[in-house]
């Protein structure tokens, strides 16, 4: 599994993290946009609660629902806060997350109860990137 969209400016927890989204910012083709959040909001939710975090490259505005919930594709593993990202910003993503959304027209592949039976591994991914392993995060 890979991790995408969880860049270093988040939070004190993403210091470490080897992203930083204004290598991302304004790097999404416009025309691709509407399938990519179609992708995103459609993938299944791991963890979902209700929260409100601010804008990491704008702290005056906030984003409302659960920013940092966890989403998955079972292959993919996003934060809620990342559409919000691409909608305010075009927030680019790695090239092989792009291909799967295309080919996939926007719907996400798997279902939301085949996605939550590889719960261990999400976390087992998410648990590894905060200890230092960055095998799942890929060039974009």
């Amino acid at each position: 599994m890979y991790l995408v969209g969880f860049f270093k400016e988040l939070g004190r927890d993403f210091n470490d993290f080897p992203d930083s989204i204004y290598d991302f910012k304004n790097k999404l083709d416009p025309d691709i946009k509407p399938i990519v959040l179609n992708y995103l909001t459609q993938s299944t939710g791991i963890f979902d609660w209700l929260e409100t975090v601010r804008d990491c490259l704008n702290r005056e505005k906030i984003i409302p629902g659960g920013g940092s919930c966890i989403w998955s594709d079972g292959e993919w593993i996003f934060r809620e806060d990342l559409a919000y990202y691409i909608k305010e910003y075009d927030v680019g993503l790695p090239s092989k997350f792009i291909e799967k959304i295309i080919n996939s027209n926007g719907i996400p592949p798997l279902s939301d109860e085949t996605v939550r039976m590889d719960l261990d591994e999400i976390m087992s991914t998410i648990n590894r990137a905060y200890d230092g392993d960055r095998d799942m995060f890929i060039e974009p």
